[in-house]
């Protein structure tokens, strides 16, 4: 063999191997890519709750939403807060927990309320 063949045949293996690395990398990152995305999708599927609270300062009903951090709602009795939060999770298909006027738990869940005529 001459010394050009041999240079191309180095040159060529170079290639395949650079080639190969890359092909790797990219498998590397599409896997990351998919993990990110099945994170993200997990984080979609949660979905938020509502909670209605007393505000014994302004003694009103609240209703705030898991994660932010504004009030929603406010209501001067439990019922119209009910049934103000039973709206909206019904609205966005989500759940709701309710607190007693000294901060206990009380209720969780879609509640059919009295007024519901459904």
């Amino acid at each position: 063999m001459c010394f050009f063949n041999k240079k191309k045949k180095e040159k060529k293996d170079i290639k395949n191997v650079e080639q190969n690395e890359n092909k790797e990398v990219k498998v590397e990152q599409s896997k990351e890519e998919q993990k990110k995305e099945e994170i993200s999708s997990q984080d979609k599927t949660k979905k938020a709750v509502y909670r209605v609270l007393y505000d014994k300062e302004d003694k009103l009903w609240k209703i705030k939403k898991d994660g932010a951090k504004r009030v929603i709602d406010s209501k001067k009795t439990k019922e119209e807060a009910l049934v103000r939060v039973q709206e909206l999770s019904d609205s966005q298909d989500t759940k709701f927990v309710v607190y007693k006027k000294d901060g206990k738990f009380q209720k969780k869940a879609n509640l059919n309320l009295k007024n519901d005529n459904k």
